[in-house]
């Protein structure tokens, strides 16, 4: 299969705007889409900001920068998103009607040889693909937050190992790590062994038993990370963290799955981490970026 140089990511938001900074930082020519009006100038100040943070940071030049920003463009509609594009990347709320809804407008409107890659943290592919009249060309992969070099690929039992194929070569392609899970399963490989964690440490917020802070603190202590789990919850977002327990919850219908009170409430109050402001920590400068903090100052 031909490199894919052209790409429509369906959803504006954060995973939306990360992803396509990967591939514009790659010279791929990328279009996003999002039903949201005021999304496409906060995608684009947010890309542009990523792009200035790699400025400073010495890893990207400015000419090149501009260059690469000059290949985005917002598409008025799902359908001049998806026409022409080798690949579409959806990344809309974790709600597996609304994908299905999503992925049958894509498949009408993408040409007959586009794949479907879904960036849903949780849902399988195989969830999705019959929602479209090319379940062999659907598949899933998950991003993560921009210094998280990796990206996990996974199929659902009727993916083409071609498309697989393809998605491989694609991560590459964009200057990332592919991380292929070999079977389906719900929330991937790397997903279910981040959401253990997540899980443990939500349960030990919700029961009073340590604070977010010191959590944190411990953690980045040990593992000598730049954050902490609580921080990174921040970064995803705590009502996309909220989804994914209740998709997690549907399934299993244990208790011991649903999401706890504290994250309820948080979202409730618009406590949502890094998109709102607040989260476990007050953003842009939180508590944690402050080398004294550490040691507890």
């Amino acid at each position: 299969m031909k490199a894919i140089a052209r790409v429509g990511i369906i959803g504006a938001g954060t995973m939306g705007r990360r992803i396509a900074f990967s591939c514009l930082a790659s010279g791929v020519e990328t279009r996003l889409f999002d039903v949201e009006p005021r999304a496409a100038a906060e995608a684009e100040h947010a890309v542009r900001s990523l792009f200035e943070k790699g400025i400073a940071g010495g890893r990207l030049d400015r000419g090149k920068a501009e260059a690469s920003l000059s290949l985005l463009s917002f598409s008025p509609s799902l359908r001049d998103c998806v026409s022409g594009v080798g690949l579409v990347i959806e990344c809309v709320p974790e709600n597996i009607g609304l994908k299905r809804r999503v992925f049958a407008d894509i498949d009408r409107h993408a040409g007959p040889g586009t794949l479907i890659g879904t960036n849903t943290s949780s849902i399988p592919g195989s969830k999705l693909a019959d929602a479209t009249g090319r379940p062999e060309k659907v598949f899933n992969f998950n991003f993560g937050p921009p210094e998280d070099l990796k990206v996990e690929v996974m199929g659902h039992p009727g993916t083409a190992p071609e498309t697989i194929e393809a998605a491989l070569r694609f991560v590459r392609e964009i200057g990332l790590v592919p991380i292929l899970v070999r079977k389906e399963i719900m929330g991937y490989a790397g997903n279910r062994v981040w959401r253990a964690i997540k899980k443990e440490v939500l349960f030990l917020l919700d029961g009073g038993y340590a604070t977010a802070e010191d959590i944190d603190r411990g953690w980045m202590l040990e593992w000598g990370t730049a954050v902490g789990p609580c921080g990174l919850m921040d970064k995803i977002g705590l009502d996309v963290v909220r989804d994914i327990e209740l998709i997690y919850y549907g399934a299993s219908q244990d208790p011991a799955d649903r999401p706890p009170q504290l994250l309820l409430e948080m979202v409730e109050q618009g406590k949502l981490g890094v998109k709102s402001g607040e989260g476990f920590y007050r953003y842009p400068h939180p508590a944690y970026e402050d080398p004294s903090w550490l040691q507890g100052s």
